[in-house]
């Protein structure tokens, strides 16, 4: 009876080699695994997922948040009447409006396999998010409201770069 079990547990730890579930192992990878496992699990398809789908539903999540900023962007464009405030929020405008085309041309790429336009695209959209938020840096200096929701952004944007790359290398 021992050795059928041994033999079971054996069998099986070959069956499965991690002994984690797929968001742990994938997300180990990313800069910021914390924030990488809490935004999959967040989405119920998650847990059915394969490692492709994971890094569209975060493509989707990415999409949702700089659709988000995108719109806050416009409310705030209306609201304010500082010629130097207008003009950086108009360079945000502007890039959270081509992270939303870029985010869109990453998930067609993944859809199709092509994971090195889908990683490029994503790459793409990194560099949006970052220019809005330098663009208030710039003398004269201007605080940004937009900041902690294009930092949350980011670090959306980067893990989904991250898990393109794994894609890449299956």
């Amino acid at each position: 009876m021992k050795i059928l079990l041994v033999i079971l547990f054996i069998s099986l730890s070959f069956a499965n080699p991690s002994l984690g579930d797929l968001i742990e192992d994938v997300c180990r990878n990313s800069n910021n695994y914390k924030f990488c496992v809490k935004a999959l699990r967040a989405d119920p398809k998650s847990s059915s997922a394969v490692q492709k789908g994971l890094t569209r539903i975060m493509l989707q999540l990415s999409l949702a948040k700089a659709k988000n900023i995108y719109n806050e962007v416009l409310i705030l464009l209306n609201q304010t009447e500082e010629a130097v405030l207008k003009q950086r929020l108009q360079i945000c405008k502007d890039n959270y409006d081509g992270a939303v085309d870029h985010i869109t041309s990453s998930i067609e790429y993944l859809d199709a396999n092509d994971f090195f336009s889908a990683a490029s695209f994503a790459t793409d959209v990194v560099d949006d998010s970052s220019s809005c938020e330098e663009s208030f840096t710039e003398p004269p200096i201007r605080k940004s409201s937009l900041k902690p929701k294009s930092d949350e952004f980011l670090h959306f944007a980067v893990i989904t770069v991250t898990l393109i790359h794994l894609l890449d290398n299956l």
